[in-house]
């Protein structure tokens, strides 16, 4: 059987025991129990993962994500820090009018670009053999920050940074954040994430990609 490597963040952590499950018998299904965060994050943390979890040098497949983290702009004064030197805070309609967050996201759009490039290239550096499929970021309910702030006018903006600098990489774009909007949008258990109903329409999706793309 193939090997699949699932990469990502929380919204990966919510479906890997379903891709898992729902490959039984067709594809063994590795990830990590960590969380992927942010993409420099996912960046430190690869190879390191690959070694304590024993992953195999002939994986098949990775399925990737990074983006919710990387969009995520922190909370500058509701939970008592400081926030930016600048003082500079988000302007947005949809943003909490009671709290305020720093301008900047966690991982500026050109850092977020920079930073995709050396994780595809250091998938291909530990898995040489492996296809590599990016998924884009999925929505947010935005009226329903607390801590921190993300918006889906920056997911639309990172993914579509994600598809310009991956596609020429030969990375393939699984729209998970499209089929999210259409078919989970009512199924989210707080303002990021889904119920276990939600994320195993997403753990369907990852299966009926990879057989869309004869990778199983």
């Amino acid at each position: 059987m193939k090997n699949l490597l699932l990469l990502g963040d929380s919204i990966r952590l919510g479906y890997d025991s379903f891709v898992q499950e729902k490959l039984a018998g067709r594809m063994n299904v590795y990830f990590a129990e960590d969380n992927g965060r942010f993409a420099q994050y996912t960046l430190r943390e690869l190879s390191i993962w690959k070694s304590k979890l024993s992953w195999p040098d002939d994986i098949d497949v990775v399925h990737w994500n990074n983006g919710l983290w990387d969009i995520l702009h922190l909370s500058s004064k509701a939970t008592g820090y400081d926030g930016e030197d600048t003082g500079e805070t988000i302007v947005s309609a949809n943003r909490p009018a009671d709290l305020r967050f720093d301008k900047d996201p966690l991982t500026p759009p050109d850092m977020y670009r920079y930073m995709l490039g050396r994780i595809v290239t250091r998938i291909h550096q530990l898995f040489p053999r492996a296809a590599v499929i990016f998924a884009t970021t999925t929505p947010v309910i935005e009226e329903l920050a607390t801590t921190a702030y993300r918006s889906n006018a920056e997911v639309e903006l990172y993914n579509r940074i994600a598809r310009e600098v991956l596609i020429p990489r030969g990375v393939r774009i699984n729209e998970l954040g499209d089929f999210s909007k259409a078919n989970c949008s009512k199924l989210h258990r707080d303002w990021v994430h889904y119920t276990d109903e939600g994320s195993e329409l997403l753990a369907a999706e990852i299966v009926s990609f990879l057989e869309r793309s004869n990778l199983i």
